[in-house]
C-alpha cells in the first residue's frame, strides 16, 4: 500500500509567492473590456479585464485556445484599444517578447543570434557579444554557443530564446509558454532568472500549463477561459477563496469495491466523497487524523484497498472550482 505524500519541487505556495509579492506596485497596463478577433472573424478575447503591475511575476493559467498567447501579443504591440499603457512601457524598447515558437536564423550558431539580437536592440557589438555570452553560460549554452542554432534542439532553442529575453533587460518581459521543451534543470534556471528579473525591479508576464510552477514562481495568477480573465490573485489566496483542501484517493480491487449500501456515513473529518470506477476520492480537514479513519471507514464495506495516495490542493483544483472548467488542454 502507496501511503506515500509526493515530494513537493520548491517551497509551499502559501509561504511564497504570496508573500513575495509586489507591494503597491502601480498598473504598467490595464486591460479594460479587452476584445479581439482573429482575421476569420472568431473571437479570441472577449472583454478581458486585468492589470500588469510595476515589479511582478503575473502568471496566466487557462486551457489551450482560451486567449493567453493572443493577449501576450497584443501586450507586446502598440495602439491596440482597451490596453491602458503607463510611460514606463510606452516605448517598443520597453517590451520584450518570447513566442512560444521562437525562431532563429539557423546557419547562426547560438552566439551570434543571441548578440545579432542585442545589437538590434541597441548595443555596441562587444557589448552585445559580452552579454549574449554571459547570459548563454546562465542557461546552460556555454559549451555549445559556437554551434550553428539549426542543430539545436527545441529545449536547446528555448533556452537560446530565454538568455537572449533576459539580456534584453526589458521593463515588461512577456514570455509564452515558457516552459515548453524545457527539462527540470532548465525550469531551474528559468526561475532564478524571473527571480532576478524581478529583484531589478522588472516585470514578467507568462502563460503557462503547469500550475505548480506558476504556484511558486508567480506573484499573482490569472486563471483564463474563453478569452476572459475570471479570476486574479496571488495563488495562496486563490486557493483560500474557494476553501480547497486535501485529498486522499483509496483505489479498491477490481473484485472488491465497498459495498456502497452497507457502508456507514463518511467520518466526520472526511468533508466530501466522490466516488469514481474502482476508487474513491476524499476531501478532508486533515490527513493525519482522516487517513487511518478513512481507511478504516472503507474497510468496514468491505473493501480491498490497493493503494492510498494524499495530494494538497492545487491551482488546477482552483482553477476548476472558480471557473467551471479544467485546467488541461482542451484543443488547440
Amino acid at each position: 500500500m502507496n501511503r506515500s505524500r509526493p515530494a513537493r519541487a520548491g517551497p509551499d505556495p502559501a509561504e511564497g509567492a504570496e508573500a513575495r509579492g509586489p507591494r503597491g506596485g502601480h498598473p504598467l497596463v490595464a486591460a479594460e473590456a479587452l476584445a479581439y478577433s482573429y482575421p476569420d472573424g472568431s473571437p479570441a478575447l472577449r472583454g478581458l479585464s486585468l492589470e500588469v503591475r510595476d515589479g511582478e511575476r503575473l502568471g496566466l493559467l487557462g486551457p489551450n485556445g482560451s486567449g493567453k498567447s493572443t493577449f501576450l501579443r497584443l501586450l507586446a504591440g502598440d495602439g491596440t484599444p482597451g490596453l491602458r499603457r503607463s510611460r514606463e512601457v510606452d516605448g517598443a524598447r520597453d517590451r520584450w517578447f518570447v513566442p512560444d515558437q521562437p525562431v532563429f536564423r539557423p546557419w547562426l550558431t547560438g552566439r551570434e543570434n543571441a548578440a545579432v539580437l542585442l545589437e538590434l536592440r541597441g548595443a555596441s557589438p562587444a557589448q552585445a557579444r559580452a552579454e549574449a555570452t554571459a547570459w548563454l553560460g546562465r542557461f546552460g549554452l556555454a559549451e555549445d554557443a559556437e554551434r550553428a542554432a539549426g542543430t539545436y534542439s527545441s529545449g536547446m532553442r528555448r533556452r537560446l530564446a530565454l538568455a537572449v529575453a533576459f539580456a534584453a533587460e526589458a521593463r515588461l518581459l512577456l514570455l509564452d509558454e515558457p516552459l515548453a521543451g524545457l527539462d527540470p534543470p532548465g525550469r531551474a534556471l528559468l526561475a532564478e532568472a524571473l527571480s532576478g528579473h524581478r529583484e531589478k525591479g522588472r516585470t514578467t508576464v507568462l502563460s503557462a500549463h503547469d500550475p505548480a510552477f506558476a504556484a511558486v514562481h508567480c506573484d499573482r495568477v490569472g486563471f483564463i477561459v474563453d478569452g476572459r480573465c475570471q479570476a486574479v490573485d496571488p495563488p495562496a489566496r486563490l486557493l483560500e477563496r474557494v476553501g480547497v483542501r486535501p485529498r486522499v484517493e483509496i483505489r479498491f480491487a477490481d473484485s472488491a469495491p465497498p459495498d456502497l449500501e452497507t457502508l456507514p456515513p463518511p467520518p466526520s473529518g472526511v468533508r466530501s466523497a466522490a466516488w469514481r470506477e474502482g476508487a474513491v476520492i476524499l476531501e478532508v480537514e486533515d490527513p493525519r487524523p482522516a487517513l487511518p479513519e478513512a481507511l478504516a471507514w472503507v474497510l468496514r464495506g468491505g473493501a480491498s484497498v490497493t493503494s492510498v495516495d494524499v495530494r494538497e490542493p492545487t491551482l488546477a483544483d482552483a482553477f476548476l472550482i472558480l471557473t467551471g472548467r479544467p485546467l488541461e488542454a482542451e484543443g488547440a
